[in-house]
């Protein structure tokens, strides 16, 4: 597939993998108050791609994509086969042919809410999925002030931001009370995406919901039957799936993570899925190689590690800070250290974050080829942008503004 490059930095004597010029303090400062991110994520931005794709790419990450897509689970059914299922039930929904296993349903939207005079308060992240036609769950609620059963309210978000109009289905102080529980059913939310989890293509095991460069991330590693793959951050199993997918059902993936309960997310989508040859196990994959020995001479690692999420799509608001960047890059240089551990000689490594910083990513890789005894492969299914440094023409990004995607990177290393 045709590489694209990234586009050229707006600014004179700016270049790919050191700050681009800009204004300074006034304009992240002004463009993080604009869009709720914080400065130091402004200021990552603005670094590597300019002020006026800055405020782009913050624009549309602060909107669901325009697509919403699912991979095809391809050992059951073809792409082709589930489009015209969904045709079947009602929804407008085609097949990406730049991929064997993947279709998108149009995400509608944006739409006017109407204000109410009552309101109730989500948590963040139920705010989003709100926002985008889900129903809002009690456990997701923070405040529900003076509301009653039967009244119709907006869904805000806790910076204020209303996401939907809906109707409250218990009384306000019993949504902050209950753990379980329909809260507010919502009427009316900013963005519609589709619902297909109550359908029998879902239930079915027929597709798995992964972002488009999270599919692109799986075709890039191209595992093959009789392979052993070791997922260090499986949750909720989508990448961990899909490589049991393309091994056709032979071999092993070996799916961790440290939590119990989402590694029985893991376990659930498998069997969903049909899928026998992923097997789930909870620990901390920073210990692997030393707690789990029968995982050494890996034929593939896949590593998705914990970061700071500066691309995920929608987010309302943005509030990490330079800390937290920093951490979050020593703190997945521990995993890829395992990893490389893990790795036959000539073993493969594809490590994908869904963050736009150049710390996590293009700083990271090249810390991991200097340390590690790695080097960067050449990808075969190429999408998105070039990335920066001069490793850039080996690593891919998705940028908001550019590909209707999340902000996702891949690279892809061999072991020397």
């Amino acid at each position: 597939m045709e590489r694209r490059r990234p586009a050229e930095p707006e600014n004179p004597g700016s270049s790919p993998g050191g700050p681009a010029s800009f204004s300074g303090a006034f304009d992240a400062a002004t463009l993080s108050e604009k869009y709720l991110f914080s400065p130091a994520a402004v200021r990552r931005l603005l670094a590597l791609y300019g002020e006026a794709r800055t405020e782009r790419i913050l624009r549309e990450l602060k909107a669901p994509s325009k697509r919403y897509f699912l991979r095809v689970n391809t050992l059951k059914a073809s792409p082709e086969d589930v489009v015209a299922r969904l045709r079947e039930e009602g929804f407008e929904a085609h097949v990406y042919t730049e991929l064997p296993d993947a279709i998108y349903l149009p995400v509608k939207g944006p739409f006017e809410v109407k204000r109410a005079s009552k309101v109730v308060v989500a948590k963040k992240d139920a705010a989003e999925s709100v926002y985008q036609g889900a129903n809002l769950y009690a456990p997701g609620v923070l405040e529900a002030k003076r509301v009653k059963e039967g009244d119709i309210v907006n869904v805000v978000s806790p910076r204020g931001q209303i996401v939907a109009e809906g109707l409250a289905m218990m009384d306000g102080e019993e949504m902050v009370a209950r753990r379980e529980g329909l809260a507010v059913k919502t009427l009316r939310s900013v963005y519609a995406v589709p619902s297909v989890r109550e359908l029998d293509v879902y239930r079915d095991g027929l597709v798995y919901d992964q972002s488009l460069p999270a599919i692109v991330a799986g075709h890039v590693l191209s595992p093959v039957p009789n392979w052993l793959v070791v997922d260090m951050c499986a949750a909720p199993g989508g990448k961990a799936t899909h490589a049991a997918q393309l091994m056709r059902g032979e071999g092993r993936v070996v799916a961790i993570d440290r939590s119990e309960g989402k590694a029985r997310r893991i376990v659930e989508n498998a069997r969903r899925l049909g899928l026998k040859n992923v097997e789930v196990r909870v620990a901390d994959s920073r210990y692997l190689d030393v707690e789990m020995e029968d995982l050494a001479g890996a034929d593939a690692v896949i590593l998705d590690p914990p970061c700071s999420a500066l691309g995920v799509r929608p987010s309302l608001y943005y509030e990490r800070g330079e800390r937290e960047f920093a951490s979050l890059a020593d703190y997945q240089r521990q995993f890829l250290k395992v990893a490389a551990k893990l790795l036959r000689k000539g073993g493969l490594l594809l490590y994908s974050t869904c963050t736009l910083t150049l710390e996590e990513n293009e700083l990271n890789i090249a810390w991991a080829v200097e340390k590690l005894g790695l080097r960067v492969r050449a990808q075969k299914v190429f999408i998105g942008s070039q990335g920066f440094t001069e490793l850039g023409a080996f690593l891919q990004r998705f940028e908001p503004d550019l590909h209707d995607a999340p902000g996702f990177f891949i690279a892809l290393l061999e072991k020397t």
